[in-house]
């Protein structure tokens, strides 16, 4: 299984959809204009799959937060899109993107207030090689409001190793649709909460 995960990393570099007509719905413009302009990673470093047939199943993510006391399952998000983000305090683009990541996460908990149904989506951080008192300091100052496990073996990041990442290839974001199956592969660090609400909007359609 490892050997064809890699294989279809190395096969299928993420690619922008097709053009839609520019009278059609709002968040399909909107998808087709991140695709366009910032979606498409010239060096092959991220991916998607837009075939659902072609998505290989996520491993189950569990452990403890960074906070000590909340613990973490992925299990328990059956039917959620989820957003898994590897971070930490100490590398410089993580910092960067943090408040990206925090303003996207805000939004879709906002959507899924009770006000739209197959809209469930959870953000998840994976703190790599960090100290918890430091993660915690970072999540305060970027208003970070999603759990993070704290990973400082690297040994939750070791799981993605057959996806094509490592501990060492931070940060990195992983997009998980509905039924736990990989979306999408990032490899480099958001320079907008948009890039990352259109990705995550493509999941729930698929």
């Amino acid at each position: 299984m490892g050997l064809r995960r890699r294989s279809m990393l190395a096969a299928l570099p993420l690619l922008a959809a097709a053009a839609c007509s520019e009278t059609g719905g709002e968040n399909t413009n909107r998808v087709n204009e991140i695709n366009r302009d910032r979606f498409v990673s010239g060096d092959g470093s991220n991916y998607r799959w837009e075939d659902p047939g072609e998505r290989f199943d996520a491993p189950r993510l569990t452990g403890t937060a960074v906070d000590g006391t909340t613990e973490v399952d992925t299990d328990d998000w059956a039917g959620a899109v989820l957003v898994v983000n590897f971070w930490g305090s100490w590398c410089p683009p993580c910092v960067a993107e943090a408040p990206f990541l925090a303003e996207a996460a805000a939004y879709f908990a906002e959507q899924g207030q009770g006000r739209s149904e197959g809209r469930d989506v959870r953000f998840l951080g994976v703190n790599i090689r960090d100290t918890d008192d430091a993660a915690l300091a970072y999540e305060r100052r970027y208003g970070i409001e999603y759990p993070s496990i704290s990973d400082p073996a690297g040994r939750v990041a070791d799981r993605f190793v057959d996806y094509g990442l490592s501990p060492t290839d931070i940060p990195a974001t992983i997009v998980i649709d509905a039924e736990h199956r990989v979306f999408s592969i990032w490899r480099s660090d958001f320079k907008d909460a948009e890039t990352i609400i259109a990705d995550v909007e493509q999941a729930l359609e698929t």
